[in-house]
Parts: structure tokens; C-alpha cells; sequence
């Protein structure tokens, strides 16, 4: 039965069924099932498939194939779908109707009975079991400063008895006297230890909690590692999303439009050519919202992400040593040719492989050169998907294009042309959106630095919207 909701979500539209491809009656039950899910639900946007295509910069035949059950589609198409249709209405999805299409889409995805489908499906358990973990880190976090709080005043608490004490003997000496202080921070004291004894105890039920998540999420990433091997070996591409690839191997761009902006181009699923109509972002954006590290007057170190015309987001290891604590840091954007201070004022720690190092904001001290277009983010590009970087290595400006490989953890596995002085630079997906900022590796962080074998990871656009002093668009 489908939730109220959805029953007046089925009652719009219905002209424009005729024109999705029928269901195949000889699918998979679970297939099925979804397939027909997600036509109802496109039902209440009361668009054609093509122009909902355009409007979400999908290719028109894989938004129909993803109707009509022919490839099962990632979860972000099905959310996506979901959370259009409710701002048509003018309202925000039910968590009973995401459960539901959760669960179909769980069960589609293993009834495909495929690599391809079993890293999709891994994928997602793994997202979900990190945000859990964080969250219990949050409260661990949360907690522990509580219990220090009361600590704290407690011992204020025996500061003050004492010298009430000391007050008392010298009252006595004189004939006074006070019992009522010292009884009050007596009952304060005494509320103030249960407080701390809850505390401890809830403090040790969320540990085991962050504890046993941290353990699911390790668990799942050495599944999805198996997984992806497994795909990798079999050479899976059936029921993959299609994805618009710009044409590294030649760069050629399309003859007319914007400047920059990458040309059509081909994407082959097994015996499927897909032709996509372009990349929604051009070289010339990326440039504008990139800038170069650099310590002294032109010594490369890294790049960065210009959030907005006064702040910048990079890595901590690209500043000079103790860049974090001081305001020697600099920071310059090829094409404006300006070189501008900047001070450190937040900063965020991640963790990748059990090593931790920082992502950091800095505010400029002069104002830098933004575009008119806001940056929007891209929370969860699929395998298969590419990247484009448009930077700075010791060389010069240097571009190229990055192949998502897959995920480690809420990491972006990365391939490509990848030089080792690419640090920091913002990557972006073909719709535009950031994706988050290319890490190369450190020796002891990563190992041998990735670059050396055109492989790098992408620290995710979420992270960066953990910096209270960033704000961006999804």
C-alpha cells in the first residue's frame, strides 16, 4: 500500500505515461516493483521524461530506462526524484515514503545479482553506517564536554567550601557564624556528582555505540573493497548509470557556446552508446573559483577552493609551518595576478586510513574576484563518473580530467593525469557541482605518494560543509 501521499501524487500526470517505455513484464519482482514505484512518483512532476532530462542534466534514454526498469538507477536518481516531486507539492518527503523506496531499492539491487549492483548496494550501507558513526562521535563529543563542565564546577564548589571553612573559624573566633552557605554548596555538590555519575554512564552506552559503528564501517569497506575487485575482474558495465564524460583523450570542445565548456561526447555501456549533450561546467569556472598556495613570493604549494570573494578552504599541510596559528600565508589567482594575505580562522579534522590531518578556512584580507554563479555541491558522483580539475602545479596552470574509481569510507577513489603538486585543487562533476578537493597523499599518510601511480582520493564536499564558515548550495 502507498503511503496518502503518494496517492495524490498518482493522479497527476497520467497523460504523460504513454510515453515511457513499458514496463517489461519478464523482470525481476524487485525490479519491478521499484520500476514501477519511480513511475508514480514522476507522475507528480507533471513534465516529460526529456525536459525533467534537462532540468536535472540527465541523458532523456537514461531517465526512461531507469522508468521503464531497463537499468536500475543509483540511489541519488531515485532521491533526487523523490525530493522534486515534494518541492512541486510544495512539501518535504516522509520518512516513511524514503524508507520505502530505500527498501526497494535495496531489494533491486540485490535481486540484479551483479558485482556492479553489490558495490551500489555497499556503497550506501557504508554512507549511512559513516553518518552514524559521526553522529555518535558528535554526541561523545557533546558528552564529555558535559561531564568536564561539571567537573569544573565542582571543583569551583570546593574552592569555595574552603573558604568558607577559613571564613567559619575566623566567624567563630568573633562569636558568628554561617551554616547555610556550606550546607547549600554541600546539596549543589552532591546534585553535581549524580549529574556526572548519569553522565559517565551514557557516555559509556554512546562509546559502545561510536565503537561497534566504527567496526561496521571497517567491515564494510573491506566488503566493498572485495566488491569492487570482483567488478572490476569481471569486467562489469551492465545496469551502470550513464554519466556525461567529456573526451580527454583529444580535449575537444564543442564549435559553439560558451568557451571552455567540454563538447559532446560518447558513453558505451556494454552494447549501449549513450550521446551526451555536454558538460554543465567550463574550465574557465573552475579557474576562477581555484587558487594557488604559495610561500614567499612564488614558491608553489598547493591549491585551494575560493568559497566566496574573502574565504579560501585548503589543506593545513599546504600552509607554511604554523600557517594555522599565523597569517604568513598566501594565496594568488592566476588571471588577476593579485597576491593576497590571508589569516586562519577555523579549521576541521579528518581522518582517512586511521590518520588524521585538517582541512582549514582563511579569510583574505583583501577580496579576491568571484563569479556571478553561486558554487553548488555534488554529494555523491557514481563510479564510472569523471572529474574535471582546471589548477596549479610548479609548472603553470595545469588541467585534466579525474575518473571516479570508487570510495573508501565517504573518500573518492581517483585516476587520471594526476601531477603530485596538484594538492588542494576543487574538483567538479558534470553537472557543475563541487565534488570536493583532490588530496595527492603525504609519505606516511597514504604511503607512496598516489600521484606516482595517477591515483589520488577526493576529500568530499560534506567535509568541507562541516566548516561553519562555508556555505554552499546542494
Amino acid at each position: 500500500m502507498l503511503p496518502d501521499d503518494w496517492q495524490r501524487i498518482r493522479e497527476r500526470g497520467r497523460h504523460l505515461m504513454s510515453e515511457l517505455k513499458r514496463v517489461d513484464e519478464d523482470l525481476p519482482p524487485e525490479v519491478l516493483a521499484l520500476a514501477q514505484a519511480l513511475r508514480d512518483l514522476f507522475q507528480g512532476l507533471g513534465i516529460s521524461t526529456r525536459r525533467y532530462a534537462a532540468r536535472r542534466s540527465y541523458d532523456s534514454g537514461t531517465v526512461s530506462r531507469y522508468l521503464s526498469g531497463r537499468r536500475l538507477p543509483p540511489w541519488e536518481f531515485v532521491l533526487n526524484l523523490l525530493h522534486d516531486v515534494a518541492e512541486e507539492r510544495g512539501n518535504v518527503p516522509t520518512e516513511e515514503t524514503i524508507g520505502m523506496l530505500r527498501a526497494l531499492h535495496d531489494a533491486a539491487l540485490r535481486a540484479g545479482n551483479s558485482p556492479v549492483h553489490k558495490v551500489q548496494l555497499l556503497q550506501r550501507q557504508l554512507a549511512e553506517a559513516d553518518q552514524e558513526a559521526r553522529r555518535a562521535a558528535m554526541r561523545e563529543r557533546l558528552l564529555e564536554d558535559a561531564v568536564q563542565d561539571r567537573e569544573h564546577r565542582i571543583r569551583d564548589l570546593q574552592m569555595r567550601y574552603r573558604e568558607l571553612q577559613a571564613a567559619s573559624v575566623s566567624s567563630a573566633e568573633e562569636g558568628l557564624g554561617d551554616a547555610t552557605s556550606s550546607g547549600g554548596s554541600a546539596e549543589e555538590h552532591a546534585r553535581l556528582r549524580a549529574e556526572i555519575h548519569d553522565l559517565q554512564e551514557e557516555l559509556a552506552r554512546v562509546r559502545a555505540l561510536h565503537r561497534r559503528a566504527e567496526e561496521r564501517c571497517e567491515q564494510l569497506e573491506r566488503q566493498l573493497a572485495d566488491a569492487e575487485r570482483t567488478a572490476e575482474r569481471v569486467g562489469e558495465t551492465a545496469l551502470l548509470p550513464e554519466v556525461f564524460v567529456p573526451d580527454a583523450r583529444n580535449g575537444d570542445r564543442a564549435s559553439s557556446g560558451a568557451s571552455g565548456v567540454f563538447g559532446q561526447s560518447t558513453t558505451v555501456h556494454g552494447d549501449l552508446n549513450v550521446f551526451t549533450s555536454g558538460w554543465q561546467v567550463d574550465e574557465e569556472y573552475v579557474e576562477s573559483v581555484t587558487v594557488q598556495m604559495i610561500r614567499g613570493d612564488t614558491k608553489h604549494r598547493g591549491n585551494g577552493l575560493l568559497v566566496d570573494a574573502e574565504t579560501v578552504v585548503t589543506f593545513e599541510h599546504l600552509l607554511p609551518l604554523g600557517g594555522w596559528r599565523t597569517s604568513s600565508f598566501k594565496a594568488v589567482v592566476r588571471g588577476d595576478g593579485r597576491i593576497v594575505r590571508a589569516a586562519s580562522i577555523e579549521r576541521y579534522a579528518v581522518t582517512h586510513r586511521k590518520k588524521q590531518y585538517y582541512v582549514v578556512a582563511l579569510r583574505l584580507c583583501d577580496p579576491l574576484p568571484f563569479p556571478a554563479r553561486p558554487l553548488t555541491a555534488d554529494q555523491r558522483p557514481t563510479p564510472g563518473s569523471q572529474l574535471l580539475v582546471n589548477a596549479y602545479t610548479w609548472d603553470g596552470p595545469y588541467s585534466c580530467v579525474l575518473e571516479v574509481n570508487g570510495r573508501t569510507g565517504e573518500w573518492l577513489r581517483v585516476s587520471g593525469e594526476i601531477k603530485s603538486d596538484l594538492d588542494g585543487a576543487p574538483a567538479f562533476s558534470s553537472t557543475g557541482g563541487l565534488v570536493g578537493l583532490l588530496s595527492i597523499g603525504e609519505p606516511g599518510l597514504f604511503g607512496p605518494r598516489d600521484s606516482e601511480r595517477g591515483r589520488g582520493h577526493i576529500l568530499p564536499v560534506s567535509t568541507l560543509q562541516a566548516l561553519k564558515s562555508v556555505n554552499l548550495s546542494t
